[in-house]
């Protein structure tokens, strides 16, 4: 940021995910380039660098709208849940405002043409900050994608599986888990729009065939499950079929007993791209396919390309929606509302058409407050492997 004025900044929430930008932003480096001009949250006190945060910007504001009342920011950073998205982004671009907001993009897809009639009009941005599209590896893979160097879409295919205990889904204030709030907004939180959203969006965005924008989705399936007392589903795969031809099809739950942290591979008429964060687990029939942290690309002529790590630079978008906010001449938009709209969209689709199934309690199993269903560990590794086709096989 060595180059940029000062931006001021507003963040809107600052428990929760929203505690990583206030680790940023009170980062040494970064606070001596930007101007902390507010901070917003109903129920501060639940950031522990609450005193450091008010030490230099002052109280706390209830309500985005009560800061501009007082005040204005270049740029305002929010994090807050799900079903405030689309009225935080609006305020903030109607008081002048750029805005990088976490994602999801909203809960109800029925906002998206507002949200793109207020950026609009308002002739400022809106960021989406999946982590992944921000990355320089992601970038680099997208732009070679894009150019045909791997041809069209096949079989993309994606697993994630996090364990979540019960506190998990008793944190913020109500909303965990939640398909509409207690008025009436639509959330969907759940493992494919909070947690593992990223790796959801990102076989959407990488296929897109502009810099910003995600390819669209045709037709959804999904089979659901929940072993948590939640409203919505903590297990999910989902399939996807991609504008053009090809699928991409979502492998993720909270209710197991173990981790395996995403990998994915991306199957293309002329090559294959696969990443792992984790050695790769027991029933992979090709794990020799995979680099351990790295995104490995090879092409049908045999060429090896190493995008990198996509959790590098985990700042970065940060760093882009101060670069726009401050007129930086070389800055551009990554991931804005059109890229993360896709997503948005696909979640309501399966929220409206696909029912949500309970395990049998005869497999499911409790550890130090986790719920998990014995055996999908391993089920979901075989149906990220092609060797079942669903959870009930």
């Amino acid at each position: 940021m060595n180059r940029m004025k000062k931006v001021r900044i507003v963040l809107v929430g600052i428990g929760g995910y929203g505690a990583v930008y206030v680790n940023q932003i009170l980062c040494p480096d970064i606070i001596s380039k930007v101007e902390l001009v507010g901070i917003v949250d109903p129920f501060p006190d639940s950031c522990k660098r609450l005193s450091e945060l008010t030490a230099i910007c002052g109280e706390a504001y209830a309500s985005l709208r009560d800061f501009y009342q007082e005040n204005s920011a270049d740029l305002a950073v929010i994090s807050t849940p799900i079903q405030f998205h689309t009225e935080n982004i609006i305020t903030a671009l109607q008081n002048g405002s750029d805005v990088l907001c976490e994602k999801p993009l909203c809960g109800d897809a029925g906002d998206i043409e507002k949200l793109l009639a207020a950026e609009k009009e308002s002739g400022h941005h809106v960021h989406i900050g999946y982590q992944w599209s921000h990355s320089e590896a992601i970038q680099r893979l997208k732009k070679d994608i894009m150019n045909g160097l791997y041809g069209e879409p096949l079989s993309l295919k994606t697993l994630i599986l996090w364990p979540r205990d019960r506190n998990y889904f008793k944190r913020g204030t109500g909303w965990a888990g939640k398909i509409r709030s207690v008025e009436g907004e639509l959330i969907y939180d759940s493992v494919a729009n909070n947690a593992a959203a990223h790796y959801l969006h990102n076989m959407f965005y990488v296929t897109g065939s502009e810099p910003k924008e995600s390819r669209q989705v045709s037709t959804v399936a999904a089979e659901l499950y929940r072993v948590n007392d939640i409203e919505n589903f903590d297990t999910a795969v989902i399939r996807c079929v991609l504008e053009n031809g090809g699928e991409a099809s979502f492998i993720a739950s909270h209710a197991v007993e173990k981790a395996q942290n995403p990998m994915f591979d991306y199957q293309f008429t002329r090559g294959r791209v696969t990443y792992t964060q984790d050695p790769v687990p027991e029933g992979i029939h090709d794990a020799d396919a995979y680099s351990v942290g790295q995104i490995i690309g090879v092409t049908e002529a045999g060429e090896v390309r190493n995008y990198g790590d996509p959790f590098e630079g985990g700042g970065r978008k940060l760093y882009i929606a101060c670069s726009l906010a401050a007129g930086e001449k070389d800055a551009a938009m990554v991931c804005g509302i059109k890229a993360a709209a896709v997503h948005t969209r696909v979640i309501n689709q399966i929220g409206e058409k696909f029912v949500i199934h309970s395990f049998p309690t005869e497999i499911v199993r409790e550890r130090e407050g986790l719920l998990y269903v014995e055996g999908l560990f391993e089920k979901l590794i075989a149906v990220y492997d092609g060797r079942k086709t669903t959870i009930e096989e």
